[in-house]
């Protein structure tokens, strides 16, 4: 009797299978974002409109606190999910670092803003130095638009092989958005 081997003595090593990133995946995030750039554009025109007085600094106020308030929950929630397995690797662990570090810089920076936002929405003789308000603002703005971008680039170079080809579309479309505005 002749022993068959359909394998031909290959042997198949074990691979770690993880899921495919879908645009549903990332809806959440990109759900933030949308609603942290509205913030941004209300800050950009917040600072073009300097020296006047912001009209809605209270409502300027409550959105900013609303939106750093929830980001780390929201936006970290889903990458953590989505790469939880992997932060063993060294390029993940450094550019999930990163993106944590440029949050929490934006937070810091959001919090000085809405102090003086606080301090402007109460008081009715408070009037900051519109060199160093716009500045504030600018800073808060710009950074948090970097630290969107650099979120989206680090989402599609982590999951490369993992993402489908919606949520590629929509990674790569979002930041093509970014750069032509």
């Amino acid at each position: 009797m002749i022993d068959h081997d359909e394998f031909g003595g290959l042997v198949v090593p074990f691979v770690r299978r993880r899921p495919v990133i879908q645009d549903t995946d990332l809806a959440a995030i990109f759900a933030y974002h949308a609603r942290l750039r509205d913030v941004c554009d209300s800050l950009e025109a917040c600072a073009d409109a300097l020296p006047d007085r912001p009209s809605d600094a209270a409502a300027l106020w409550l959105s900013l606190r609303g939106v750093v308030a929830s980001h780390d929950r929201e936006e970290a929630t889903v990458i953590d999910t989505l790469f939880a397995c992997d932060l063993g690797d060294p390029l993940t662990a450094a550019l999930l670092g990163r993106v944590q570090a440029r949050r929490l810089s934006d937070a810091i920076h959001a919090d000085d803003v809405l102090a003086a936002l606080s301090e402007l929405s109460t008081s009715e003789r408070w009037q900051p130095c519109a060199e160093a308000f716009g500045y504030m603002l600018r800073g808060v703005f710009d950074s948090c638009r970097l630290t969107m971008d650099f979120t989206e680039l680090a989402i599609l170079t982590l999951g490369t092989g993992r993402l489908s080809r919606s949520a590629r579309a929509m990674l790569i479309d979002g930041l093509c958005a970014q750069q032509a505005s």
